[in-house]
């Protein structure tokens, strides 16, 4: 660290035991009147974790609300990003964000929402935007050194990036090239203060399109979920290849990027980062290898869209000072923190059964496809015979 930030003391560490937890949010999706269920999850998941450091990882906001266009919409967005980030301030608990595709669309830009989340007590956003100007890039991309127990040096770099825009029927935004040339100068930024690599955990809202590559076509018998756009195939279906899958799985389409611009590859060739995580599809919750590098996803943590029911989770990441990269992960889901009832069980319900793209709904509705054909043929048969019969 610069001779300022080490005499002041940078308040990210690991502590006398050599241990750093890190706890990610995504896709809390909330309105300004948000659910008591969402509250009550994040703050089971503070206690439970006491976590050193949070990482919200997009769609904090569920932009496309109605409520966000009946006026008022920025003191009704600030509203969510002050109640989302109360469990965490009470528990004087640092916190940085990044966005999703869904926060800018209330109407409110997320560097304006950069600004909001700063005067928060605990945002680090704010605190590297004005210590450590070099490590951060803009809104929702920046770097967070984390410190050895003594201080003296850098034993982990937690880096969020901005994923982009975009939606499910228009598809999302490539990762911008930029951004991954930021990201791997940065890390060559953090060897060269250390005098070593810097391990280094990336936290993105959209995934990445290799993990499709982690993936197989399903075998018959086996459950697996379509795919996304352009790796869409009616009847197929995907699953994780076993020998690449660490845990979780997938209950909904990869809704990755159509394009490749390189984050990956070029994360990959630099060699620092040993971990991608990310949020976007709710209701999956795979981790997976791609290389040297781990895959993976968090599931939703709020309770104002679609998920995965009381499987809503955080995702705890406990890191090992001498070797950041063994690191260790598990999710800590609403019914084992809070309870098998939720407040609206009936919205729940249908929100975790609902197609979320529009690839998934043909193939829900595949098997109905030759019932309802030879129902027409047949109508039209009987139709046709009775105008015979008419006619004779």
């Amino acid at each position: 660290m610069d001779d300022e930030n080490h005499e002041s003391g940078w308040p990210l560490r690991f502590d006398s035991e050599g241990c750093f937890r890190v706890l990610q949010l995504s896709d809390i999706q909330e309105t300004s009147h948000v659910r008591d269920d969402t509250i009550a999850l994040l703050r089971a998941a503070l206690d439970e974790a006491r976590p050193d450091l949070v990482v919200l990882t997009g769609d904090q906001i569920r932009g496309y609300a109605m409520e966000f266009s009946l006026g008022e919409s920025e003191e009704r967005a600030r509203t969510v990003v002050r109640k989302i980030c109360s469990p965490m301030v009470e528990r004087n608990i640092p916190f940085v964000v990044t966005y999703g595709n869904h926060d800018r669309q209330c109407g409110v830009g997320n560097e304006v929402q950069e600004g909001w989340y700063k005067v928060i007590p605990g945002c680090v956003n704010g605190l590297v935007a004005s210590h450590e100007p070099q490590l951060y890039y803009d809104a929702g991309t920046l770097a967070v050194p984390v410190l050895s127990h003594d201080g003296k040096d850098i034993r982990l770099a937690v880096i969020v990036a901005d994923s982009g825009a975009g939606s499910g029927s228009a598809g999302y935004e490539p990762f911008d090239p930029k951004i991954t040339s930021w990201i791997t100068e940065s890390e060559k930024e953090l060897a060269e203060r250390a005098g070593h690599r810097v391990p280094c955990i990336l936290y993105q809202h959209i995934p990445p399109v290799q993990v499709y590559d982690c993936l197989r076509d399903a075998c018959e018998g086996e459950h697996g979920v379509p795919g996304f756009r352009l790796h869409y195939r009616p009847g197929r279906t995907l699953v994780p290849i076993d020998d690449l899958r660490v845990s979780g799985g997938l209950k909904e389409p990869v809704c990755s990027p159509d394009s490749d611009t390189g984050e990956v590859a070029a994360l990959t060739r630099e060699g620092s980062t040993f971990a991608v995580y990310f949020g976007h599809d709710h209701k999956n919750t795979l981790v997976c290898h791609y290389g040297d590098m781990d895959l993976g996803y968090a599931p939703s943590a709020g309770f104002g869209s679609y998920g995965p029911g009381t499987a809503r989770a955080a995702r705890l990441f406990v890191f090992d000072e001498k070797n950041p990269a063994l690191y260790t992960t598990s999710l800590l889901t609403y019914a084992e923190l809070v309870g098998s009832k939720t407040g609206r069980p009936l919205t729940d319900w249908a929100s975790e059964r609902v197609p979320v793209s529009i690839e998934e709904a043909r193939e829900l509705a595949r098997p109905a496809i030759p019932v309802l054909g030879a129902a027409a043929i047949a109508a039209f048969a009987l139709g046709a015979a009775k105008r015979q019969r008419k006619g004779k």
